[in-house]
C-alpha cells in the first residue's frame, strides 16, 4: 500500500473517532409525559415541572417501555424517552427549525451506516461477493456574524470493503477501472465524498439565502443522492439511472448559491463536471468548467419535487463530448418524517453520441417500529454495445449508440434488533438484518449474454448512527 493511501486510512479512522466522540455529545436524552402532539410539535413535560417543545421529525426518537415508540403512542399522558439532536439543517433551506436558536459555539453531530452484505447477482453475467458499502458524515455549525457556518465531512472506506472493480451488479454502467468502462459493476465510492463549507443567513422565519464552496460536494443538479433519499429505505443496491440522474452527488469543485422562501428553493452551481478518477482515495480539484441550476417546491402533506439541469463537460474518462443532463422528481415523505416514503424520479442526459431516459419508482414503509420494506422499480436505456462486450472494445463511439431498455424490480424487507439496544456498547448504534430480491425483464437483443430471466439477492446486516434518511444528509441538497 501506497503512503498516500496509508495517510488516507489514517485520515478516515481518525474521522471516524471523531465521529464516535461527536455522537456522544449531540444529543439530550429527556424523560416525561407528553402534555400534547401535533404532526410538528411535541410537547413533555419532565419530572421537574418542565415542559419542552420539540420537532416531531425523524431526527427526534421516542421510546416507550424500553422499545421504539410510534406516532399513536404520543398520546396526552404517555411517558416517554427522547433522544432529540440538537443540530439543524446542513444549512441550504429556506426553513431552519434550529434557526432561531443561538450557536454561539460549536455544536457537532455524526451520521452514517455500514453494511456487511452477501451479494448474488444471477444469470451468465452474474457474479457474487461478500462486502461492505458504507459512509459517514461529521458536521458541525455555529454562528458566525449574522449567518451559521456549516462545516461538513462525509467519507467513505468502500475503497477497501469493496473491490476494486466494485460491487457486482447486472446492467449497472458508469466509470472506469485500468483504462476500461465497468460493466455489471457499481464503482466504490470515494474515500472523501464531501469536504464542504456552507453559509446561510435568514431572511425571517421562511426565508434564507446561503452560499457553500467544496473541495468535493454535490451541485445542485438532480435528486437526492440514491442513498439518502427516504424513499430508498433500507435497499443496499444503487439505482441502474443512478448516470442519469444522481451521480453528481460526488463532484469536484463545487461553488453553489441559492435563496428560498416558505416553499420554493432557487440553486445554482458551477463545478468541474469531470467524474472522479480511478484513484479512490484522493481528490481532485480542478477548475470549474460545468454549471447547472435546479427549483425545488414544498407542497402541502408531505409532498415535494424538484426540476433541474445541468452542463457537463467532459464528464466520462473514455467518451469525448459534453453531456446535458434533466431531471425532475416528486417526492412524498422526503424528510423521512413519515411512515410511507416514495419518489418518482425521470433523468435524462443528451450527449454527443445520443441520448437517454431513466424512469425510477421507489417506496419505503415503515411496517411497524422495527419491520421496514422497501421496493423499487426502473426502467433504464443501456447502451447495447457497452453490454454486449461487457467494455473490452474501448473505442468512442463514431455515431450514434444503439441502446436497450432494461427493466428490474426490488422488494426487501428490513427487521431491526432492537433488543441488543439493551448492550451499552451498542445503545447509540441501529442494527438490523434484512434481504432482497430483483427480478428483471431483459431485451431479447442481450438474452444470450444474461439469460431470459435472472435473477440476483442480497443479505444482509445493517449498523448506523444518527440519521442516515431526510434532509441535511448530504450537502444539504433536499
Amino acid at each position: 500500500m501506497s503512503h498516500n493511501k496509508m495517510f488516507a486510512m489514517l485520515v478516515s479512522l481518525h474521522l471516524a473517532w471523531v465521529s464516535l466522540l461527536a455522537a456522544q455529545t449531540t444529543s439530550e436524552h429527556i424523560m416525561g409525559k407528553v402534555v400534547s402532539a401535533t404532526a410538528d410539535i411535541v410537547r413533555i413535560q419532565t419530572a421537574d415541572g418542565t415542559v419542552r417543545e420539540l420537532h416531531a421529525d425523524a431526527r427526534t426518537r421516542y421510546e416507550r417501555a424500553g422499545r421504539p415508540a410510534v406516532a399513536t403512542d404520543l398520546r396526552p399522558g404517555a411517558s416517554v424517552m427522547v433522544d432529540a439532536e440538537r443540530m439543524g439543517e446542513a444549512g441550504m433551506t429556506p426553513r431552519d427549525p434550529m434557526g432561531g436558536m443561538a450557536m454561539p459555539q460549536w455544536s457537532w453531530m455524526t451520521m452514517g451506516i455500514a453494511r456487511l452484505v452477501y451479494n448474488r447477482q444471477g444469470g451468465p453475467s452474474g457474479d457474487e461477493a461478500f462486502e461492505s458499502t458504507n459512509w459517514s458524515m461529521v458536521m458541525g455549525q455555529r454562528d458566525v456574524g449574522r449567518g451559521r457556518l456549516t462545516l461538513m465531512m462525509m467519507n467513505s472506506a468502500e475503497p477497501a470493503t469493496l473491490a476494486k472493480g466494485g460491487s457486482p451488479q447486472l446492467f449497472q454502467t458508469g466509470e472506469t477501472l485500468h483504462g476500461r468502462p465497468l460493466v455489471d459493476r457499481q464503482h466504490p465510492h470515494d474515500l472523501f465524498m464531501n469536504v464542504s463549507a456552507t453559509y446561510r443567513v435568514s431572511l425571517g422565519r421562511e426565508s434564507a439565502w446561503w452560499a457553500q464552496a467544496a473541495l468535493r460536494g454535490e451541485p445542485a443538479l438532480g435528486p437526492t443522492a440514491y442513498m439518502h433519499r427516504a424513499s430508498a429505505g433500507e435497499n443496499p443496491t444503487p439505482i441502474l439511472g443512478h448516470h442519469l440522474q444522481d451521480s453528481t452527488h460526488i463532484t469536484d469543485t463545487v461553488f453553489t448559491a441559492g435563496g428560498g422562501w416558505r416553499w420554493l428553493t432557487v440553486e445554482a452551481s458551477a463545478f468541474h463536471g469531470a467524474e472522479p478518477d480511478e484513484d479512490r482515495w484522493d481528490v481532485d480539484p480542478a477548475a470549474p468548467d460545468s454549471v447547472s441550476a435546479r427549483v425545488k417546491v414544498s407542497l402541502p402533506s408531505g409532498w415535494s419535487g424538484q426540476v433541474s439541469h445541468g452542463f457537463l463537460k467532459h464528464p466520462e474518462a473514455l467518451v469525448p463530448g459534453n453531456l446535458h443532463r434533466t431531471t425532475a422528481s416528486l417526492h412524498y415523505g422526503e424528510r423521512g418524517d413519515r411512515p410511507l416514503a416514495a419518489s418518482f424520479v425521470w433523468g435524462h442526459n443528451r450527449e454527443d453520441h445520443g441520448s437517454s431516459d431513466s424512469l425510477l419508482l421507489e417506496g419505503a414503509w415503515q411496517l411497524t417500529a422495527v419491520d421496514h420494506v422497501y421496493a423499487r422499480a426502473e426502467r433504464v436505456d443501456k447502451d447495447l454495445h457497452l453490454l454486449e462486450g461487457k467494455g473490452l472494445d474501448v473505442q468512442p463511439p463514431t455515431e450514434a449508440e444503439a441502446t436497450v431498455p432494461v427493466r428490474a424490480a426490488t422488494v426487501g424487507y428490513l427487521r431491526d434488533l432492537v433488543v441488543l439496544r439493551n448492550v451499552k456498547v451498542l445503545a447509540r448504534l441501529h442494527l438490523g438484518v434484512g434481504a432482497d430480491v430483483t427480478f428483471y425483464e431483459v431485451p431479447s437483443e442481450i438474452k444470450a449474454v444474461y439469460g431470459e430471466s435472472p435473477v440476483s439477492v442480497h443479505a444482509f446486516l445493517r449498523a448506523r448512527w444518527g440519521r442516515p434518511h431526510g434532509p441535511g444528509d448530504h450537502g444539504g441538497h433536499h
